[in-house]
Protein backbone atom coordinates (compact mmCIF):
# COMPACT_ATOMS: atom_id res chain seq x y z
CA UNK A 1 0.00 0.00 0.00
CA UNK A 2 1.47 3.40 -1.35
CA UNK A 3 1.78 6.28 1.66
CA UNK A 4 -0.69 8.95 1.30
CA UNK A 5 1.08 12.07 0.39
CA UNK A 6 0.29 15.08 2.70
CA UNK A 7 0.56 18.02 0.23
CA UNK A 8 -1.72 16.10 -2.15
CA UNK A 9 -4.76 15.96 0.55
CA UNK A 10 -3.82 19.65 1.66
CA UNK A 11 -4.57 20.37 -1.90
CA UNK A 12 -7.65 18.78 -2.01
CA UNK A 13 -8.90 19.60 1.26
CA UNK A 14 -8.43 23.40 -0.29
CA UNK A 15 -9.67 22.61 -3.87
CA UNK A 16 -12.95 21.32 -2.07
CA UNK A 17 -13.35 24.59 0.33
CA UNK A 18 -12.64 26.87 -2.41
CA UNK A 19 -15.49 25.42 -4.52
CA UNK A 20 -17.85 25.20 -1.08
CA UNK A 21 -16.59 29.10 -1.17
CA UNK A 22 -17.54 29.61 -4.40
CA UNK A 23 -21.06 27.67 -4.39
CA UNK A 24 -21.95 29.83 -1.33
CA UNK A 25 -20.88 33.09 -3.40
CA UNK A 26 -22.76 32.30 -5.84
CA UNK A 27 -26.35 31.71 -4.23
CA UNK A 28 -25.50 34.58 -1.83
CA UNK A 29 -24.30 33.90 1.32
CA UNK A 30 -21.37 34.97 3.19
CA UNK A 31 -17.96 33.72 1.61
CA UNK A 32 -16.20 37.03 0.89
CA UNK A 33 -13.92 37.64 -2.13
CA UNK A 34 -11.18 37.37 0.04
CA UNK A 35 -11.73 34.48 1.83
CA UNK A 36 -11.93 32.98 -2.34
CA UNK A 37 -8.92 34.61 -2.85
CA UNK A 38 -6.90 33.36 0.29
CA UNK A 39 -8.22 29.82 -0.58
CA UNK A 40 -6.94 30.39 -4.25
CA UNK A 41 -3.74 31.53 -3.19
CA UNK A 42 -3.06 28.86 -0.82
CA UNK A 43 -4.48 25.95 -3.28
CA UNK A 44 -1.58 27.64 -5.81
CA UNK A 45 1.04 27.43 -3.05
CA UNK A 46 0.14 23.90 -2.15
CA UNK A 47 0.32 23.24 -6.09
CA UNK A 48 4.16 25.33 -6.95
CA UNK A 49 5.43 23.23 -3.81
CA UNK A 50 4.55 20.33 -5.22
CA UNK A 51 6.08 21.13 -8.51
CA UNK A 52 9.29 21.55 -6.45
CA UNK A 53 9.56 18.51 -4.80
CA UNK A 54 8.87 16.40 -8.18
CA UNK A 55 11.82 19.22 -9.96
CA UNK A 56 13.77 17.97 -6.81
CA UNK A 57 13.07 14.61 -7.41
CA UNK A 58 14.23 14.61 -10.86
CA UNK A 59 17.42 16.08 -10.21
CA UNK A 60 18.31 13.75 -7.97
CA UNK A 61 17.25 10.47 -10.41
CA UNK A 62 19.54 12.71 -12.72
CA UNK A 63 22.61 12.47 -10.80
CA UNK A 64 21.88 9.05 -9.99
CA UNK A 65 22.07 7.48 -13.37
CA UNK A 66 25.03 9.65 -13.95
CA UNK A 67 26.88 8.47 -11.85
CA UNK A 68 25.48 4.83 -12.16
CA UNK A 69 26.79 5.44 -16.05
CA UNK A 70 29.96 6.49 -14.90
CA UNK A 71 30.45 3.36 -12.70
CA UNK A 72 29.70 0.89 -15.55
CA UNK A 73 31.80 3.00 -17.53
CA UNK A 74 34.63 2.38 -15.26
CA UNK A 75 33.70 -1.01 -15.08
CA UNK A 76 33.99 -1.94 -18.90
CA UNK A 77 37.32 0.13 -19.33
CA UNK A 78 38.52 -2.28 -16.35
CA UNK A 79 37.14 -5.36 -17.99
CA UNK A 80 38.90 -4.56 -21.22
CA UNK A 81 42.08 -3.55 -19.89
CA UNK A 82 42.64 -7.04 -18.17
CA UNK A 83 41.28 -8.62 -21.81
CA UNK A 84 43.80 -6.78 -23.28
CA UNK A 85 46.59 -7.85 -20.68
CA UNK A 86 45.64 -11.09 -21.02
CA UNK A 87 45.72 -11.25 -24.43
CA UNK A 88 49.61 -9.45 -24.72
Amino acid sequence: MSRINWLEVLFWIIILLLLAMVLTRIFGHSATDVQIYLAFISGLLVVMTQIVKMNREIGEIKIQMKNSFRKYRESLLYQCAHAFIRLS
